[in-house]
């Protein structure tokens, strides 16, 4: 009885970071659309988003190391699925949680890197056009100390 429900428990804890990670992958899939699009007002809004499901996996993912320390099992991932078979070996449904929470991780870091190489490419692109104009227009000071606007002649 006491087995039944720590591993019920514990299979409704990887069942919400399950439902977590997913939101966390709409906020990407979200957040690629808006970046394709060039929407900025949405990935400032769907940022402040994703900044709140991070600290919810992270969470969640600290509670299940805990539990996992606490079981005596190393750290990393390595272990998890044999120590799953031979800690709940008539639960299988726990062993397919643990393989879908993996897969929805792959998932988001795919869409993560993905989104971070598109910025990248905008920064670089933003920053080669900043470049540009300020070898166009020579070496100007845009203000001067008393913080009005002018223009310094070159000589």
């Amino acid at each position: 009885m006491v087995e039944s429900l720590h591993s019920a428990n514990f299979l409704l804890a990887l069942e919400t970071e399950k439902s977590t990670l997913r939101a966390f992958i709409e906020i990407l899939k979200k957040e690629e659309n808006a970046l394709i699009q060039g929407i900025i007002e949405e990935i400032d809004h769907l940022a402040s988003d994703k900044s709140h499901l991070v600290e919810r996996l992270l969470k969640l993912d600290e509670h299940r190391n805990e539990h996992f320390y606490n079981q005596g099992l190393p750290p990393g991932r390595n272990c998890v699925s044999t120590w799953l078979k031979q800690q709940y070996p008539n639960q299988p449904e726990i062993q397919i949680a643990w393989n879908e929470l993996l897969e929805l991780a792959r998932i988001a870091q795919k869409f993560n890197q993905s989104n971070g190489l598109v910025i990248s490419a905008y920064l670089q692109h933003n920053q080669q056009a900043f470049a540009a104009l300020q070898c166009a227009t020579g070496n100007i000071s845009l203000y001067n100390p008393k913080g009005q606007a002018y223009f310094s002649a070159q000589t």
